[in-house]
């Protein structure tokens, strides 16, 4: 069946890339972590689920609405709406204007990457070690050196750095990246055991460590019968805090939200987390496209081919898709 095609990253970009692919080569993805998603994550913490990495997306392209169509046909796209306000010294100060329309995946932001993982062979808890010298086919190997199968090109989805790891016995990926940087963020998840009081859906904080605050428990798909909330940092903030175990930003983070929000009791929170994105959205990249050399048999795509957007990640990943097809013939 065509090319064997490894994948490194769970992601969106690795997954779009995946599933563009299944019926036209062999392509297995090796994920990290516990599960597909990457940024685009759903959380749960007992009767709570938080999306505490990319909250929402917008369409501003016909291809990438064309794309949606089967995954909207059930009812794995909604439209988030409502009122959106900033807040000032612990006010609403006004209205944020949307000027586009918003969506949200469902039954959680992961609904689109779990609904794209399905079928493909997805291997998570896999840590892959960097590729050996050499061109064409290559042997992988996790970082305990167990051998995962030989490939004719392995695609990696993950941050430049990491992608930079991966491939560093590779001259042919010397440039991928270059110039791209991204930068990290902090996520606080609260749950309250009562309907949202709130009368907004989200909230720019103009003060303060805290930059957004989503109440997700106001998306689509959600249970509506407790609060989610789930604030996001400024990077000028998270910058320092980069290497600080997330358990102990809890309180600091919950104080802030408090005084954001000082009308709604948090103290009543039955659920409390901080988690850590060490590589949270691109803060500067050339915008180079996806690359690919199938003759060293080696590609990469991710945010710093485009940008951090969702629409941006995943038609990177399909324009990649395209060319490894043509030239695969």
């Amino acid at each position: 069946m065509g090319l064997r095609i490894a994948v490194i990253g769970a992601g969106l970009g690795g997954l779009t890339l995946a599933h563009a692919l299944r019926d036209r080569c062999e392509v297995v993805v090796f994920e990290k972590g516990r599960g597909p998603g990457g940024r685009s994550s759903t959380r749960r913490e007992g009767r709570f689920a938080f999306d505490h990495g990319a909250q929402c997306f917008t369409i501003r392209t016909p291809a990438f609405r064309d794309w949606l169509v089967p995954f909207a046909a059930e009812g794995c796209v909604a439209r988030w709406s409502g009122p959106v306000v900033n807040i000032e010294g612990g006010r609403v100060t006004g209205p944020r204007h949307w000027s586009e329309v918003h969506h949200v995946f469902a039954p959680g932001m992961n609904g689109l990457a779990r609904r794209l993982a399905s079928g493909l062979d997805l291997r998570a808890g896999v840590d892959v070690a960097p590729l050996a010298a050499g061109r064409g086919p290559t042997e992988l190997f996790d970082t305990r050196g167990v051998a995962l199968g030989v490939f004719d090109l392995v695609v990696s989805s993950t941050t430049p750095h990491q992608t930079a790891a991966l491939f560093a016995a590779r001259p042919e990926a010397a440039g991928i990246g270059a110039g791209a940087s991204l930068k990290p963020c902090h996520a606080l998840m609260v749950g309250l055991p009562i309907p949202s009081p709130l009368d907004w859906i989200a909230a720019k904080v103009m003060d303060g460590p805290i930059k957004w605050i989503s109440v997700d428990s106001s998306k689509p798909g959600r249970d509506a019968s407790v609060t989610t909330l789930v604030a996001h940092t400024r990077a000028g903030w998270s910058a320092p805090m980069a290497d600080a175990a997330a358990d102990t930003l809890s309180a600091p983070l919950l104080a802030a939200l408090q005084a954001a929000l000082p009308d709604l009791d948090l103290a009543q929170a039955e659920t409390v987390k901080a988690h850590r994105w060490r590589s949270a959205i691109i803060a500067r990249t050339r915008r180079p496209g996806p690359f690919l050399d199938l003759g060293a048999g080696i590609a990469a795509t991710g945010d710093w081919a485009s940008a951090s957007r969702i629409e941006e990640v995943c038609m990177s990943a399909l324009a990649l898709a395209a060319e490894i097809g043509q030239a695969a013939g």
